[in-house]
């Protein structure tokens, strides 16, 4: 099977927030959010599991979702998609407000805090059914969407080796080295970790 195919089916790029045991305020960048129910308010958030933030999540049972707008900088899906929040503050120098005192993107298009109602597990992530229990329209962009996100990831034709996602194609460019990045980092837009990237 071509899994580009996988990667046609629309959806959007999101923030989750949350907190740890040390009351540090947390998240991630995903991009595998689905609406169940309209009444009652119910989605589905999958989180890779080597992810600090779906950890901690486990253990609290709640988390906000942010909706990235368009116009989201490249940077931010970056410091929240190739960084862990183990050992990086992410939330500090982005702007942010707290929802149900958990961090929000200031500039979504959305947001929502959830409860975890039921949790699954597959082979590498944790699926969480969650009720919604607040949400807000933020500004009046439209969302980023996957597709959008990964053409404007396209390495330019001078750079000479990059690393790529095997599974959805996804192109590393951040400051630091790839070999550099920590153990459990994952791509951010499928969730894979490091052994599935190739460098070409």
């Amino acid at each position: 099977m071509d899994l580009q195919a996988l990667f046609k089916i629309s959806h959007g790029v999101y923030l989750t927030g949350a907190k740890d045991d040390q009351n540090h305020l947390i998240g991630s960048c995903i991009d595998s959010v689905m609406v169940v129910e309209a009444d009652p308010q119910q989605v589905i958030v999958s989180m890779n599991n080597a992810s600090y933030t779906m950890e901690n999540i486990l253990k609290t049972g709640e988390l906000t979702l942010s909706v990235l707008p368009a116009n989201t900088p490249n940077q931010i899906m970056e410091l929240f998609g190739m960084h862990t929040s183990r050992n990086t503050n992410k939330w500090e120098n982005t702007e942010h407000i707290l929802y149900h005192d958990l961090p929000v993107y200031k500039d979504s298009v959305a947001y929502m805090y959830l409860k975890v109602k039921e949790t699954f597990t597959t082979s590498g992530h944790h699926v969480f059914l969650c009720d919604v229990i607040a949400g807000e329209a933020g500004t009046m962009q439209e969302p980023l969407l996957y597709a959008s996100y990964q053409a404007r990831k396209t390495p330019s034709t001078n750079t000479p080796t990059h690393w790529k996602c095997s599974i959805c194609g996804y192109i590393y460019d951040g400051n630091i080295p790839f070999e550099e990045l920590p153990d459990d980092w994952v791509c951010p837009l499928c969730n894979q970790g490091k052994s599935v990237f190739i460098k070409e």
